[in-house]
């Protein structure tokens, strides 16, 4: 329930009133007065804006968020509230202070970096320092790394997604709305809740001057505070007893901009390993989120109400995952998996592109794809510790005690690391190798049961009791998650080697360049012509297959190499038609005269080029 006496109801809709009207007047205000002082954003470079635009309207949103916050928090009388207060505006001042120099002087990238990390250590000072993750309690330097990247990954974050009109602001409102649901459903942290509110009110006041058209910007001063905020709210709301939920509520309420700024480290770090003169992680670019959308909508409003659903998006799962955290916990986060998965793909294909060609130029020879055998290792502990905490977490609800992990996951990444199975250089693995690794992981899996069922099942059942039903169950599941992942893993490198860096290559051609290719004849030659043009890494031959057409009348329909089969060259008018092409190559010499002088007249009356493909033996003179 909540405490009427300082969190009335009517005080939901009053000090979020009262942010909003004041941000607005402020606002306003700031239009007309920061030209004046010389904050003004100039149009060119990697800005979107035409004409010259007011920046630093960020110390609007600062003003009337503190100014509610500290009036709510001194009539309330509540030490929570007051005690928050002091949290937010210590290292507000110091990332404000450093916000309007940097608006009005335009300060060097590592300078700010410098502050941030000031900032930061200021807020690990100031909340609770201690963590306890799988029943140990962290020491206190690596609870001091792990607070100061995520203040800095988030402050970054929004100053990042601040390149169009109205995007931060609204995003902000978004996360912020999303926050005080999630403070007000658990009953706990209240003051946090109005806080959330009040700068939700702050920002949608704020919004009204900087949606497009805008005519003022948040400016680093707001866009640096909004990330703050998020980032000390996130840390106060953490649990300390750290689990996968309560970690994962303040990632996805900044979803949108966290998963920006994880591109851009991503996307520049591809680009330095592969031209070393290239901009690092610092330098800024145009392949942002929104530059993206925009470029496919052309319209700053559409895109950024796109945006804004993502965002919704994101807040809605983190509401579900907090709501079915108790019932089927297993459930939601398989959804949050799947659902990442498809953001990766439909939103990470300049980042996905870097890394093919950084992937591609690395293990053009076995030599250089070593790096990949000595990442495997890593890779496959990283896979046996999701299929513990997948196990724990159906079978237990709980990630279990690092004695219990240790149990399990030391016999399986031991047993693959003696095997001398990274050895192998899977990009040319065969099915023999396959088996091999496939028994090793059966085996390995049921040397960590045993230990397990040993000596940890009576403190399992103590615990948690867990019965021998649940164990078997548990044990069974450690297996196939070993099995899907570490497998999974090897069959998407030749996956990647064989088919996906090829279609990564030609995704970043222009369409008009590329020569969409139709294979006749669905043999073996098909398949060497295949193995060719895919494995061999063939990025400049702009060469995209389409699809196979062969006489056989039982391959219609079907797919070979990957590939459909359109069915035979009788149908090559209707196949045209479907699926237009410019080439087509003869695999497979038909005896028949009467279809190769129909696939003659054919190419000749469509402009379609005809070749044959030819594989020949030459004597070494």
């Amino acid at each position: 329930m909540l405490n009427k006496s300082y969190f009335s109801y009517w005080g939901l809709l009053f000090y979020p009133m009262v942010a909003l009207l004041l941000s607005a007047i402020l606002t306003k205000f700031c239009v007309r007065i920061l030209p004046r002082l010389g904050y003004v954003d100039k149009p060119g470079g990697r800005h979107l804006h035409e004409r010259s635009v007011p920046r630093g309207g960020g110390i609007a949103v600062i003003l009337s968020f503190f100014f509610t916050l500290g009036s709510y928090a001194f009539l309330s009388q509540v030490p929570a509230s007051i005690k928050l207060l002091w949290w937010l505006l210590i290292p507000s001042i110091l990332l404000g202070a450093l916000g309007l120099v940097d608006d009005r002087r335009e300060l060097k990238s590592r300078l700010k970096l410098v502050v941030q990390l000031m900032v930061a250590f200021v807020v690990w000072f100031n909340l609770d320092r201690h963590y306890v993750v799988l029943g140990c309690q962290i020491p206190w330097f690596l609870s001091l790394a792990l607070t100061v990247g995520w203040v800095v990954i988030i402050i970054n974050a929004f100053n990042l997604i601040d390149g169009l009109d109205g995007l931060a602001s609204g995003l902000a409102i978004v996360s912020a709305g999303c926050m005080a649901i999630w403070f007000l459903l658990t009953g706990k942290h209240m003051s946090e809740a109005m806080a959330m509110l009040i700068l939700a009110a702050a920002c949608l006041g704020f919004l009204r001057y900087n949606f497009h058209p805008a005519k003022i910007f948040l400016g680093d001063t707001g866009s640096t505070f909004l990330g703050l905020m998020f980032a000390i709210t996130g840390l106060s709301s953490v649990d300390r007893a750290v689990t996968a939920t309560s970690l994962l509520l303040p990632l996805l309420v900044v979803g949108v901009p966290l998963f920006d700024v994880i591109l851009a480290i991503w996307r520049r770090s591809a680009r330095k390993l592969l031209n070393p003169r290239s901009g690092g992680i610092m330098e800024g670019d145009r392949d942002h989120l929104h530059h993206r959308l925009l470029r496919q909508t052309s319209k700053q409003t559409t895109t950024a109400w796109i945006l804004y659903l993502l965002g919704c998006c994101f807040s809605a799962g983190a509401l579900l995952l907090l709501i079915a955290r108790n019932s089927v916990p297993a459930v939601a986060y398989i959804l949050l998996l799947i659902a990442v998965l498809i953001a990766i793909r439909q939103l990470a294909g300049v980042e996905l592109s870097e890394s093919a060609r950084l992937i591609q130029n690395g293990l053009s020879k076995p030599r250089r794809g070593l790096l990949i055998n000595l990442v495997h290792p890593f890779i496959d502990f990283c896979c046996v510790a999701t299929a513990y905490l997948t196990a724990c977490l159906l079978t237990c609800g709980a990630p279990g005690t690092l004695y219990i992990f240790l149990l399990t996951f030391s016999p399986l990444a031991l047993l693959l690391c003696i095997s001398g199975i990274y050895r192998v250089f899977w990009l040319r693995a065969g099915i023999n190798d396959y088996a091999r690794l496939f028994l090793l992981i059966v085996f390995g899996s049921l040397v960590s049961n045993l230990l397990l069922y040993g000596y940890g099942y009576c403190e399992m059942a103590e615990q948690y009791g867990i019965t021998p039903r649940q164990f078997v169950s548990g044990s069974a599941i450690f297996t196939m998650v070993n099995i899907l992942l570490i497998l999974g893993e090897r069959f998407c490198i030749h996956y990647a080697g064989w088919f996906w860096f090829r279609e990564l290559s030609l995704q970043r051609q222009p369409r008009e360049q590329q020569q969409r290719l139709l294979v006749y004849g669905g043999g073996l030659k098909c398949r060497v012509f295949v193995n060719i043009l895919y494995c061999a890494q063939k990025s400049n031959d702009p060469a995209r297959i389409i699809g196979i057409i062969d006489d056989d009348p039982a391959l219609c329909g079907m797919r070979l190499y990957g590939f459909p089969v359109f069915g035979g060259c009788e149908n090559l008018e209707k196949i045209y038609r479907k699926h237009p092409f410019d080439k087509i190559l003869i695999s497979a010499h038909s005896r028949d005269e009467e279809k190769m002088v129909l696939l003659k007249k054919f190419c000749r009356d469509n402009g379609v080029m005809l070749e044959i493909l030819r594989i020949e033996e030459e004597p070494v003179k």
